[in-house]
């Protein structure tokens, strides 16, 4: 449910970013990034401190033995220790997607629940078996949030080249202009 917000606090980015984007406004899609990604991230931040000192209550809720809320415990608490994370994720996600990167936007849209997840929940349990299922999730959330940092990094570059490339081609039309 946590996560859901944030899923809406990125829909409301894609409309922003396809204009700043199409009209070719990189300093606004920059600023709207990064105004989307703090919003999300403080967001689950307390959400993630909240759930941190109420994990037991929280797995009460929807189970009432002793057992299954001691190991939900551990791995909600894992989770919500990675999920700060996921603003910045899922909204370089929605970025690409929206701007034109279909590659990256695939393998951001895979990570997390794929490439890391699937393969994490092999190795993980076989290495430390219960803490292993437990920490998955945190794991591949981790995993997926190294792998975001290059990859928008660069799409900023390549929007920062395109935006120098756009002023000095209209600083040459208007010296053109006024001969």
């Amino acid at each position: 449910l946590v996560f859901a917000v944030v899923v809406g606090l990125g829909q409301g980015f894609q409309p922003v970013c396809g204009f700043c984007y199409g009209a070719k406004l990189y300093r606004r899609l920059t600023d709207a990034f990064t105004f989307t990604v703090m919003i999300g991230t403080v967001f689950l931040v307390i959400c993630s401190v909240f759930g941190l000192f109420f994990s037991s209550s929280v797995i009460g809720i929807f189970r009432n033995d002793p057992e299954v809320i001691k190991v939900g415990v551990v791995a909600l608490r894992y989770q919500l220790i990675s999920l700060p994370l996921n603003a910045f994720i899922l909204v370089s996600n929605m970025l690409a997607q929206t701007c034109r990167k279909p590659w990256r936007a695939n393998f951001l849209a895979a990570a997390r629940q794929g490439l890391f997840f699937v393969p994490l929940m092999i190795i993980l349990p076989n290495m430390w078996g219960l803490l292993g299922v437990e920490i998955c999730q945190s794991v591949s959330d981790v995993f997926s949030f190294i792998a975001t940092v290059p990859i928008i990094y660069y799409t900023f570059k390549e929007f920062k080249r395109e935006d120098v490339a756009l002023q000095a081609a209209s600083s040459n039309y208007k010296g053109e202009e006024n001969k």
